[in-house]
């Protein structure tokens, strides 16, 4: 099939069979898709979602408290949860599920705490709490995110003064299900020796997210790196600029920043992809654009000059 150069590619492009080693060029081609296109369904149908593991005594009596994560918002730092709390234990429900004293619920954060009161009398329901993470987006979509939280229950009693006055602690268990789209979420629970649990939490983007955004980013250089090579050959006159070249590149100056936004929880602008990755394929894109109007210009000129030359000798020869 010879090179990409020569009999190849004729001014006049012709139909004709496919020779063996294109046949084997397809084949290989087209298992390599099959491989790929396995291993990213594979690593997708693993993705972890939402996993909870309990290094701690889970307690048989107390309140049970499923903590769901259902947010995460990395550029301030913050991840919301859903509370679900329940009791089977007599000393503190009754038989219709209501508080049979006032019970406050406690979770202390890196950011302060939040506090959950359940009055007596009120049934067991859920709440939603906001707690500090730790991470940094600038590593997008390689960013991670953690937080540690001190969870603690009791029986309380609010005084004349609008005081609330502690009367015994409650134990407590934790559970976790559910997932935040886009983030694989792990919740540890280790116990510190009282009624006060830990609660590790840990977010890892997805394994889809991280996929999507690198192949965009692939996809972003790639098309980059083609244009400045194209306008190279063009500026070095080693081939002929034409009016639709000059449209393409000029293009890619708009469709880049588009392609950004495209990728899922895009971080603001200054992240380590934009100066690793998208700063240099809009440099090389507008390189592109130069190198080719200065080209345009220059053979539309030579062009001109041509045909200038010949009028004035056909002039002379009349």
């Amino acid at each position: 099939m010879g090179t990409f150069t020569g009999s190849d590619f004729t001014a006049e492009p012709h139909p004709r069979q496919l020779s063996k080693r294109g046949w084997i060029l397809l084949g290989v081609t087209g298992l390599i898709f099959v491989v790929i296109y396995w291993l990213v369904v594979a690593f997708y149908s693993a993705e972890g979602g939402s996993s909870f593991e309990n290094t701690a005594d889970t307690a048989t009596s107390g309140i049970e408290i499923n903590f769901e994560p259902i947010g995460l918002t990395p550029d301030t730092s913050i991840a919301s949860f859903r509370l679900v709390m329940s009791s089977s234990d007599a000393a503190i429900s009754d038989a219709n599920g209501r508080a049979v004293d006032n019970i406050r619920v406690t979770v202390l954060g890196p950011d302060g705490s939040q506090e959950i009161r359940i009055p007596q009398g009120s049934t067991f329901g859920r709440a939603e709490v906001v707690l500090g993470v730790s991470g940094e987006p600038a590593k997008y979509p390689l960013d991670s995110y953690s937080g540690l939280y001190f969870v603690n229950a009791d029986f309380y009693d609010r005084q004349s003064g609008g005081a609330n006055e502690s009367k015994g602690e409650i134990p407590i268990s934790l559970d976790s299900s559910g997932a935040i789209n886009g983030w694989d979420s792990l919740l540890t629970q280790a116990s510190t020796g009282s009624s006060t649990v830990i609660l590790g939490a840990e977010f890892n983007r997805a394994f889809s997210t991280k996929l999507f955004a690198l192949v965009l980013l692939a996809l972003a250089t790639i098309v980059s790196s083609l244009a400045l090579f194209i306008s190279i050959l063009v500026l070095t006159n080693r081939r002929k600029v034409e009016s639709a070249l000059l449209a393409w590149t000029g293009s890619l100056l708009f469709a880049l920043p588009i392609l950004r936004s495209y990728l899922p929880g895009a971080p603001p602008i200054g992240a380590a992809i934009d100066i690793y990755v998208f700063l240099w394929t809009v440099v090389m894109a507008f390189i592109s654009v130069f190198f080719i109007a200065v080209s345009w210009v220059g053979q539309r000129g030579a062009e001109l000059e041509a045909v200038h030359i010949q009028e004035e000798a056909s002039t002379h020869a009349t």
